[in-house]
């Protein structure tokens, strides 16, 4: 799929539904959108652009299927789109059964507007059983330099755009644009039964341990009857079963709409082959028989994977203490970090950098402001993923139930690696000793070599004097060591990985509020949104092995007093919501309300 489904229903318009008499339709690919003259990036018509006084002209190509579907109506108006009327004195509208031959039927116009214009042709043209083809064109006069032509970047090849400057050859941008131009066809034999599948998304991996496939399609009704159910059958290569859901969303003529659905694969069981194609059919309309199936297929492909592992999501925050707004954001973080939803699957990291710099700044803070656009604070990477379209990872939430929503969201995404972090103190040499160890259950999980980054954090910091807040203020889990800026390869043994290394530390950091934070990630050095977090894993210095100090020590008390830290190292009277530490009788527990 070259464009995405969000992207799709950007383009595509939604129409007046209902079970109103439909006198007419308007034949084309573009579903009634105007769109924009194509990027000379992609050298389209960078050439066609600059000319002066000249005709250029743009076409579609109606499928045959489509043509019989419309035989016994007559073409009556072509609608043309316009991106812009500057230096264009005239604008001419046509049927053609060739490209290259004389026209059925057409029309001038000279006052012409930006969008559409729709333009009554001279003479209507009947649409018969033996016409094999159909062309639905505009023409336009440019005096000089012009971008005037409409067109979507998306394609029907073969069909969708057929483009020509003055007497040159005609040449076919099907593959990648759509000119937006339609048939207006009227009279009493219209047809009634007619869907479309427009746009299939499929997962991009199926688990077999999940046992289930959410799919999304994009459905459009072209004809005249409002259908009230119909089903998507899907199928799958290599094998005879066949898998039924059933819509019962009404779609009216002219109307598109998304359905989502899940399928149980049975008949997947192994990841032999690995790669596969699913096929999705429209049938079984309530109303009738659709009168042009060819347009009702689909396929997609998907990865098969056996399993796939927990997810921990990473959130970095970038602040500093010279920034006043950045206490508000810090307290959506300390909010997720005590939401019990949250408990074991979020880690959190403060990298201070973004708005100058502050005495906890570091060298890979400021390395990692690689990841802005525009530097700003407060601001948040999650699993540093951008979304789709955007130019960065960063973002800034504005509300705590927006960070809420953007953790939830990277929450459900499947892992395909996993970390277990075990660590050990070298009190003579100053130093962690750090394990980390896992397995993959997707070999090309990333699009670069995968890499481990191991960060030593500090938690309950007072700050100095930050901005925007009282005295009595505290950063949490900031980054203090690194392994490596950019972290190291990963080197596997099958599936399986083991990575070592160790961490300096100093005496002015607090044993009792240090841990280890490891994630694997991606890294493209020429693309920042690249650089997405696999998964992470995190540990408290009270699970390190051969530490025996501040809350450790307390097993060595006699009395066997429990004492309770909340995920951040602060002292708690009660157990709490989320994550609870929990010291008693020599043992260090981890305890989820």
């Amino acid at each position: 799929m070259k464009k995405t489904l969000l992207s799709l229903l950007a383009l595509l318009a939604i129409s007046e539904a209902g079970n109103a008499q439909v006198s007419g339709m308007n034949i084309g690919y573009c579903q009634g959108n105007a769109g924009a003259f194509p990027s000379t990036e992609n050298n389209y018509f960078s050439d066609m652009s600059t000319k002066k006084k000249t005709w250029t002209s743009c076409a579609i190509l109606l499928k045959e299927e489509r043509i019989k579907s419309l035989s016994g109506n007559q073409i009556q108006e072509v609608k043309a789109a316009l991106t812009s009327k500057l230096n264009v004195d005239s604008l001419a509208v046509w049927v053609s059964e060739s490209l290259d031959g004389p026209v059925l039927s057409s029309d001038t116009i000279t006052t012409m507007q930006k969008g559409w214009n729709t333009v009554k042709l001279s003479k209507a043209v009947d649409i018969t059983n033996g016409m094999k083809k159909l062309y639905i064109g505009y023409s336009y006069h440019q005096k000089s330099t012009c971008k005037a032509m409409s067109c979507l970047e998306t394609g029907v090849p073969g069909f969708s755009c057929f483009t020509r400057s003055g007497n040159d050859e005609w040449k076919d941008y099907s593959e990648t644009l759509t000119v937006c131009v339609e048939a207006n066809v009227y009279g009493d034999n219209l047809p009634k039964y007619d869907l479309s599948l427009v746009e299939l998304t499929v997962p991009k991996n199926y688990i077999v341990d999940k046992g289930k496939m959410e799919l999304s399609m994009l459905v459009r009704n072209n004809a005249t009857v409002t259908i009230n159910s119909f089903d998507a059958v899907c199928s799958f290569d290599g094998t005879d079963e066949k898998y039924t859901a059933h819509c019962t969303e009404p779609i009216a003529y002219n109307e598109s709409k998304l359905y989502t659905f899940t399928i149980e694969p049975k008949c997947i069981q192994t990841m032999d082959p690995e790669e596969r194609t699913i096929s999705v059919t429209l049938n079984n309309l309530a109303e009738g028989t659709d009168e042009t199936p060819g347009d009702n297929t689909m396929t997609g492909n998907f990865s098969v994977l056996l399993h796939s592992f927990v997810r921990n999501v990473l959130l970095e925050e970038f602040t500093t203490e010279k920034c006043p707004n950045c206490p508000r954001v810090a307290n959506f973080v300390h909010k997720a970090m005590e939401e019990p939803d949250f408990a074991g699957r979020l880690n959190t990291m403060e990298n201070h950098a973004g708005y100058y710099t502050d005495q906890l700044t570091t060298t890979f803070h400021d390395a990692w402001r690689w990841f802005y656009d525009n530097e700003f604070a407060p601001a948040v990477m999650y699993d540093r993923h951008a979304n789709d379209g955007a130019i960065t990872p960063i973002t800034s939430p504005s509300t705590s139930q927006e960070l809420f929503a953007n953790i939830r969201n990277r929450m459900i995404q499947d892992a395909f690696v996993s970390l277990k972090v075990t660590a050990s103190l070298d009190k003579e040499n100053q130093k962690i000793n750090v394990k980390v160890t896992g397995a993959r259950s997707k070999k090309d999980f990333t699009r670069n070599p995968a890499r481990i980054t191991v960060v030593l954090t500090e938690t309950n910091l007072k700050a100095l004097a930050q901005a925007g807040a009282g005295t009595d203020y505290y950063h949490y889990n900031v980054g203090r060591r690194v392994n490596s800026i950019w972290g190291d390869v990963l080197e596997w043994n099958g599936d399986d990985y083991t990575y070592e290394c160790s961490i300096p530390y100093t005496q002015d950091y607090n044993m009792d509020n240090v841990g280890i934070l490891a994630f694997v990630h991606d890294y493209d050095p020429d693309d920042k949104t690249k650089c997405d977090v696999a998964n992470s894993a995190a540990i408290t210095s009270a699970e390190f092995d051969g530490y025996v100090s501040g809350i450790t020590s307390i097993k060595s008390e006699a009395n066997g007093k429990e004492k309770i830290f909340d995920i951040a190292g602060r002292p708690q009277q009660n157990i709490k919501q989320g994550m609870n530490i929990i010291v008693k009788n020599g043992k260090v527990i981890k305890v989820v309300k």
